[in-house]
């Protein structure tokens, strides 16, 4: 009886291959871009013909520098793939002592080219990228679109943020946060900016302050915006205890100042996982989708 159906269950399986290559159903397909193991990008391309360009929309996890995985989002790529665009998410090195945000952006850079290389391999050229995350992953989409535009090997055209930290100087960031004290916190920022600072030399400005504060501003996307500023969509809950909602509003005005294109959907009722609104959650899809249309031609 067992052997009976086990062989039931091989049919189906092998059914379910058929079907999944008659529609082109089909899952992400992982790739390394580095020696590390957390240097892994996952990949899924569109059913499109060969010799043809497409746009990239690249998924970056949260976590805190320091947790996630970017399988959160297999159900986002392959809503991505269905609409035509390649899909990718990845997962970077967390940050330690010895691996900063520097290294991070690294990381995208090094996704970025294996992920153009895969696709030309199949007569798929990728000339654009729309980068998006939550929190952590929002925080890289934005410095990586803002700092690294001339350089990157897919050209950055837009960016989603949801919750994104946009100044890691803000003291309402370090202090009062709700992942952890201020001691918590300014370890976790050292690691990030990659300089190390004590409660004490934050409390009275001396020490690695100055160096620190160098540190996090340069690691801050607000610190990037000019008139050449990609696109960018800014979704953040006004009731958020984690990344300061006045993080947003300060984007807001940077971009507004510069004259960059820009939407800023704030979450009235929500926190840091933008459960909240449901109505803006909405807005903020249909704005991804907008900008995707618009700029990933």
């Amino acid at each position: 009886m067992e052997a009976f159906f086990q062989r039931i269950i091989a049919f189906f399986l092998s059914v379910i291959a058929f079907l999944t290559g008659l529609f082109g159903i089909n899952k992400p397909v992982q790739y390394a871009y580095g020696a590390n193991a957390r240097q892994r990008v996952n990949l899924m391309l569109p059913q499109k013909a060969e010799n043809t360009t497409v746009g990239l929309i690249l998924f970056i996890h949260g976590g805190a520098w320091i947790s996630g995985d970017m399988s959160s989002y297999n159900d986002a790529l392959k809503s991505a793939a269905k609409l035509g665009y390649a899909a990718a998410a990845l997962n970077y090195r967390y940050i330690s002592d010895d691996i900063h945000c520097a290294e991070l952006l690294d990381d995208i850079d090094a996704a970025l080219a294996t992920v153009k290389e895969t696709a030309a391999k199949k007569n798929i050229t990728i000339n654009k990228v729309l980068l998006t995350g939550a929190s952590a992953g929002a925080h890289l989409s934005l410095l990586y679109a803002y700092s690294r535009a001339k350089t990157a090997p897919i050209t950055p055209a837009a960016v989603v943020s949801n919750c994104g930290p946009t100044q890691l100087s803000d003291p309402a960031f370090i202090t009062g946060n709700a992942m952890g004290g201020t001691d918590a916190m300014l370890d976790l920022a050292g690691k990030l900016v990659g300089v190390k600072l004590t409660q004490e030399e934050y409390r009275t400005k001396t020490g690695n302050y100055s160096a620190w504060l160098a540190a996090a501003d340069q690691a801050s996307p607000v610190s990037y915006v000019n008139a050449d500023t990609v696109p960018t969509v800014i979704a953040h809950g006004e009731k958020d205890a984690i990344v300061p909602y006045a993080n947003a509003v300060l984007l807001d005005a940077k971009l507004t100042e510069a004259g960059v294109r820009h939407d800023f959907v704030s979450f009235p009722n929500s926190g840091h996982e933008l459960g909240g609104d449901p109505e803006c959650s909405a807005r903020v899809y249909d704005l991804l989708i907008e900008y995707a249309q618009t700029y990933l031609k």
